[in-house]
Order: structure tokens, then sequence, then C-alpha cells
């Protein structure tokens, strides 16, 4: 590998083996972390050339992908008495990032580029639902699920050597009906030797695979494990698409069978493919982890970002913009054309514009007529908006909708918009805390309720950092909405 930095700790890196394994698991025992990113055959598997080098109280991994050295977020030992900060500095000033999550992009985002991309997010189910299917929205699984049942006679059972022939032609029947180009027919291939190391490793007990055959026929096969952090990952599921309902039986089941003491499920992430998208929003996770890549930014002008043009990248410092550099102040009726004219300009700059759905001229309005918005301003030039709206109407709707009926004030959190320049740069989140405190400050008792299109995860997850809680994801029109809750 093109790598001048070579050890830590007078250890050197060695290739990826079955030796990574149990250190793996090692140094995951007491954490919480639900990604898939460190589980050696859900993802390490394929890397075809990865390096390791265990630290003693700190665990590194990189590999080369898109014609660079990535290092993946350094996994440190519980107890060890160093973070994730102290143990990246470790690694070169310039080295480039993979797989991070929020977490580590705030403890060493100082200097970086990051960058995301809807397609690396992975989907976390809440188990429990994803096996019990509860409510109308779960309504047509449910239906398909029976529909298998009535029509076939079927049976599911673990794997054995026995089954291992039909498992190879059913997967050489799969990909030989497909019609793959370019980098899918290669994915695919690499997929299919993986496959064949699944099979092996399920067989060691290290893996769990379910078979699933219609009248002694092979149908389906599902593969998945549970980490050390007990969460469970399901890294396989194909199925023969002739059976209706076979995919929505499969992977019932197969959770049902398998998983059924763990919190969450991760079913990885949808690769950008429409069908694989659509089908994993229909089980409604539980929420969406984000991916992200930093690179420094003296490298910027070589970044992946600007080669794909499908990327979106923000700089951030470490400093941000802290609160003492603007204003916040109470907005009224007055400020009524600057705050219109700064929503919609700001609305017109969004890649995806129906992720914030402006006031009508009179609900803006009644906000800062009869609610409470707040504005910062930089230097007397508005940035960002966040308020909070008190039409008890709307608030008592909201309440019905997440099943309150103990008659206590509720109110909408809303009108949340940062300028673009400003974005990643801790604006928003300081003016919503301060908007959170004016509510627990001037109207506790009291729920704060924040309505947001369910795919719209920056604003989910921006959301729960400030402590909402999701409580329910229904339909409003055409789109389904995620309602979050805060008790002030």
């Amino acid at each position: 590998m093109a790598e001048s930095f070579d050890g830590i700790n007078g250890k050197a890196f060695r290739p990826f083996d079955e030796q990574l394994k149990p250190l793996l698991d090692k140094y995951l025992e007491g954490k919480k972390y639900v990604g898939s990113d460190y589980s050696y055959y859900a993802f390490i598997g394929w890397f075809s050339a990865g390096e390791y080098l265990d630290a003693g109280d700190a665990l590194y991994l990189r590999a080369e992908m898109d014609g660079g050295m990535y290092y993946w977020p350094p996994l440190v030992k519980e107890g060890s008495g160093i973070g994730m900060e102290q143990a990246a500095a470790r690694l070169p000033h310039d080295a480039c990032f993979a797989f991070c999550t929020e977490e580590f992009v705030n403890a060493t985002y100082g200097g970086y580029y990051i960058y995301t991309h809807r397609d690396w997010a992975e989907y976390i189910y809440k188990t429990a639902d994803f096996i019990a299917l509860p409510g109308k929205r779960y309504h047509a699984k449910r239906n398909h699920i029976a529909k298998f049942r009535k029509n076939y006679v079927s049976e599911m059972t673990a794997l054995t050597q026995a089954d291992v022939a039909d498992v190879m032609e059913f997967e050489r029947e799969w990909m030989a009906a497909r019609e793959f180009d370019g980098s899918a027919e290669e994915s695919a291939a690499r997929e299919s030797a993986i496959v064949k190391g699944w099979i092996k490793a399920a067989l060691d007990g290290k893996l769990i695979c379910d078979v699933l055959r219609v009248d002694g026929k092979l149908a389906g096969i599902a593969i998945g494990e549970i980490t050390p952090t007990g969460t469970a990952i399901e890294m396989y599921e194909k199925a023969d698409t002739r059976y209706e309902g076979v995919y929505s039986y499969l992977a019932h089941e197969f959770a049902a069978r398998n998983f059924s003491g763990c919190e969450y499920i991760n079913r990885q992430e949808d690769m950008g493919l429409e069908g694989l998208r659509k089908s994993k929003l229909s089980y409604y996770p539980e929420f969406m982890l984000e991916k992200y890549v930093l690179k420094p930014a003296d490298r910027y002008s070589d970044c992946y970002a600007e080669r794909m043009s499908k990327l979106y990248s923000k700089v951030l410092d470490r400093v941000g913009i802290p609160g003492a550099r603007f204003d916040v102040k109470e907005l009224s009726d007055a400020d009524f054309d600057t705050v219109w004219s700064f929503l919609e300009g700001e609305r017109d700059k969004l890649e995806n514009k129906l992720f914030f759905l402006n006031y009508t001229p009179e609900e803006l309005h009644g906000v800062l007529t009869h609610g409470t918005m707040f504005g910062a301003f930089d230097r007397g030039r508005l940035i960002a908006t966040c308020a909070v709206d008190r039409d008890p109407e709307y608030g008592a709707e909201l309440a019905g909708i997440c099943g309150d009926k103990s008659g206590a004030p509720w109110y909408e959190f809303s009108g949340i918009m940062t300028a673009e320049e400003y974005r990643g740069r801790g604006v928003s989140a300081t003016l919503c805390r301060d908007v959170i405190a004016y509510a627990k400050r001037e109207l506790s008792p009291c729920t704060l309720c924040a309505v947001v299109q369910f795919d719209n995860t920056p604003s989910l997850n921006n959301l729960k950092a400030l402590g909402f809680s999701a409580v329910v994801t229904r339909p409003y029109g055409e789109y389904d909405f995620t309602y979050l809750v805060l008790k002030v």
C-alpha cells in the first residue's frame, strides 16, 4: 500500500485476516454502536486489501479506496483512559477518514472538509416493531406475509451442509437472470464470492443463516449476525419473487427466529438503488445512521466529491461561530418582510425544497404576532430562525396525533432555517437551544412538537441531538411526516 506511515507505539500494520475478528469483538465490548463498519463479515470482508494495527488501547483499520488511503475512526478500548480524538491524533496530520459517525465528526472535525451522501446511511430498525409489525402503517406487510402463508407450503430452517449445493445454484441462477453492466456486474460478482465465505462461516457457527423452502424447493436465503454490541445485522437476503410475498415473509421470519433479543436491527445502506430504498423505507426505520468522510482541507482540490459531482461538502472549523459572535433577539410582526424574504430565499437554495415547507403569509403573521420566533443576527443580518407556534388549535391537533389526551399545552417547534453559508457552524443548534430555554422559562410545563419529513435525516438527527424523541410517523397528503416531542 502506498502509505509512509507504518506503525504506532512500535507496532506495525498487518493485512486484514481472520485474527482481526476476535480483536474487533474485544474492542466493541461495552459499546452501544449500531453500525456495521466494524463487522468483520458484513463490512470489512468486502475490502480486498486492508490493514489493521492493535495499539493495545486502540484498534486502527485502513484501506485503499478511491485512489487514496482512508482510515476507519479508531476503536478505543473501554477503560483505556484515552478518547477517540487522542487516538486519531496519533495518525498522520493529513490522514483521511471514512465511515465516520456524527460522534467522531464532532470530536475531530477541525481542519477537515466533511462529506456525506444519502446513499451511505444505514437503516436501523427497532426489532420489536420489525417483528410485531404493529399498527396501520405495517398493514401491507402483514397482508403480504399472510398471503404467502396461505398460498404456499413452506419451511424455514437453519443452514446445513446438505443445503449448500442448492444455495450455490440459487445464487448462480439469480446472477444469470440479471442484466448487469460495468461496476454493477463487478460488485455482484464480488458479492457472489463473498457469499461463499459467509456460507462457510455460518456452517462454522460464526454467522446466522436460514434457508426458506417452498414445497421442498429453495425459495430464499438470509444471512446475518449479532454483534458484540448486541445489534443484529442482516447483510444478505435473496428470494425467488415468483412466490408472492416471499421477501416480506423471509425478512420477518429471519428476524423473529434469530433477533428477538436485540434492541435494533441494522439492514445496512441502500446504495442509492431506488427499489431497495423504497423497500427499506417501507419498514419505517427507527433512524438512519449517517456516515461521513473527512478529508484535510488542504487536499480539497483532488477530493472525491468534486470528481463524482454527486456528494456535498461543508467546511467546518473547531470553533465554528460561537454565540458571542452573533446576536439573538425575539422577532415581531414588524419583522415580517425580513423574515419572509429570508425563509423564501434560503428555501430556494435547498437541494430538496420539500424539506422546508414554509409558512403561508397568514401563518407567519400569526407566529410573529401570537407565537414566539427568535432570530440570530450577524452584524445586523438575519442568519437563522426558530419559533414556537402557540396556536392552541394546532397544538391540540398535534397532541391528538401523538396520542396525548392529558389536555396539557402542546406547541409546534418550527421555522428552523439557517442561511446557506452559516450551515454546519453551530448557529442553528445554539439558536434552537435558546428557544428551548425560553420555553422552559416562560411556557413550562408544556410539550414542544417538531414535524419533519420522514426522510429528512439531517433535521431528524439535529432534533434528536437537542433532546427530541420520535413518537409517530404518519402520512399527510402525499408525504410521510415524523412527529418528534420534547417535554419542557
